[in-house]
């Protein structure tokens, strides 16, 4: 009973002139929580028109690449403390099969500063953080990769108001109180309903305040005529369909040039979960790109597991080269 009341008064105080925050935007609220700790994600990636001049000397991931299309998995193991080990693979062909596998990258502990924020690695941290976005309902690890590239940008932590989160547990404590003993009531203070009329005006000034402080970034507007929540933060924006929250696009604009990721045709990609079908992607050099996800996942991972299939991936590579170099946003 005591949390629902405390539940009815948090939902209460959040519908107060309810704007999100960029973090819970980016939390991909629509779909329900992941409940194995192992994810796979099947992409076919395709590059879309003619390849322009490169926008650094150095970008050498801008290929000469003949192929038409290529296949990737990406395997996310996540654990209790939020560590996530990723696993990247790609093959020859639609198979997807181990005979056809070509290459793999795997990162023990991926976090949110594990890719660089130099023009080289920015668009695959911001990709791998939209797919963190998109797979583990998780907002916190693009709002920090944001905050490393000068995004000026908040966690939920940093904006939380901490005098309404006191004030709640004090009346949990109260509640908690009375429902022990009955006879608490005549002694205790409810903190919602004190006596003193200064105390009255605190607890109804506190619950008309939001939870989190509003940063102004994240605003109810339209885009392509529909309603939507756009989120403008300096050199970066975001745009989320207004019911769902899917995420419909992101734009980072940055010296070397604009990177832009729309996406589209959302799916229920392993039959609860909802995915973009179509991320399409501009890079900082112009190379427009496809990524079709046509599969998703879920399965509980063991250590067990994960170090059996890295070992034979290792033995089925051993003595291939790949020499196809990859996208800039893939690993």
């Amino acid at each position: 009973m005591i949390k629902i009341v405390l539940a009815s008064l948090f939902l209460a105080s959040a519908a107060h002139a309810y704007v999100p925050t960029v973090e819970s935007l980016f939390r991909h609220g629509s779909n329900p929580d992941v409940t194995g700790n192992g994810i796979s994600l099947t992409m076919v990636v395709k590059k879309m028109g003619e390849e322009k001049t490169p926008a650094t000397t150095q970008d050498a991931s801008l290929v000469q690449d003949s192929r038409p299309e290529d296949f990737y998995k990406i395997f996310i193991t996540h654990n209790p403390n939020d560590s996530l080990k990723i696993a990247q693979t790609r093959y020859k062909n639609a198979t997807f099969s181990e005979s056809s596998l070509e290459h793999k990258i795997y990162y023990p502990n991926f976090t949110s500063y594990t890719v660089k924020t130099d023009i080289e690695q920015l668009e695959r941290g911001l990709f791998f953080s939209l797919i963190n976005s998109l797979t583990l309902n998780n907002g916190s690890h693009m709002v920090n990769y944001l905050k490393q590239l000068g995004v000026p940008v908040r966690l939920n932590n940093e904006l939380i108001n901490r005098e309404k989160v006191e004030f709640l547990a004090d009346y949990k404590r109260y509640l908690v109180t009375i429902a022990k003993d009955r006879n608490a009531k005549k002694t205790e203070v409810n903190p919602m309903r004190p006596d003193d009329r200064e105390a009255r005006e605190r607890a109804e000034r506190i619950m008309n305040e939001s939870m989190y402080t509003d940063t102004k970034q994240v605003k109810l507007s339209r885009d392509d005529g529909q309603i939507a929540w756009v989120v403008n933060a300096g050199p970066f924006e975001a745009v989320f369909a207004y019911k769902s929250r899917d995420l419909q696009k992101i734009r980072y604009k940055s010296q070397a040039g604009e990177l832009e990721m729309v996406c589209k045709d959302y799916w229920l990609a392993n039959g609860t979960h909802a995915m973009p079908r179509y991320i399409l992607i501009k890079s900082l050099n112009g190379q427009s790109y496809q990524v079709e996800i046509t599969n998703l996942r879920h399965y509980v991972e063991k250590e067990a597991d994960l170090v059996r299939r890295l070992n034979n991936w290792d033995q089925i590579l051993k003595g291939k080269e790949s020499s196809e170099l990859r996208p800039e946003f893939l690993l």
